[in-house]
């Protein structure tokens, strides 16, 4: 997925409405928190199948998911189960 590109915004074009940039970056939010659980397990299986490279590149994308979940959320996300 790529990001969106502020140099190709035509200023001509109505923004969206508060309410529709609430609700994708709640979505985006929603999605970058699930990546984090995702990578976190993974992360974990690659541990235990001694696999120290795997292991680390997904904890560097669950830390990317994580700090993104935050940004847009504005929540801390509980990791205690």
């Amino acid at each position: 997925m790529s990001r969106p590109d502020a140099s190709k915004s035509n200023s001509k074009e109505p923004r969206g409405t508060t309410a529709e940039n609430s609700k994708t970056n709640e979505e985006a939010a929603s999605i970058a928190s699930y990546i984090t659980d995702m990578a976190d397990e993974m992360a974990k299986l690659a541990s235990r199948c001694d696999m120290p490279m795997l292991c680390y590149f997904l904890n560097l994308a669950r830390a990317e998911a994580d700090m993104r979940a935050r940004e847009l959320g504005g929540y801390p996300i509980d990791r205690s189960a």
